[in-house]
């Protein structure tokens, strides 16, 4: 499993993750890139209803309004999480 302590921008900017939150979300995407920059940045992965439809949310520990991402199952949210060197907090 290949772990990361900091990305750079430019190979950060380069996954697939990236391309797709600033596409869905360009606004926010300048402020996803410096947390997902933070070494060993940590994550809560929850469950949630909140657009309506059920799905697991990558949210940052210490901005639990932030959404890194949300997919439709923890193992899917799980799995990016690792991908991308998160830190899943329980």
């Amino acid at each position: 499993m290949r772990t990361h302590t900091a990305w750079i921008k430019e190979a950060l900017e380069a996954t697939p993750w990236a391309a797709e939150f600033k596409e869905d979300a360009p606004v926010s995407y300048a402020m996803a890139l410096r947390y997902a920059q933070q070494d060993r940045l940590e994550v809560v992965v929850e469950r949630t209803d909140e657009t309506g439809e059920t799905q697991w949310v990558v949210r940052v520990l210490d901005d639990p309004s932030f959404w890194m991402d949300a997919k439709p199952t923890k193992k899917a949210a799980v799995e990016l999480c690792r991908t991308m060197g998160w830190r899943v907090c329980a």
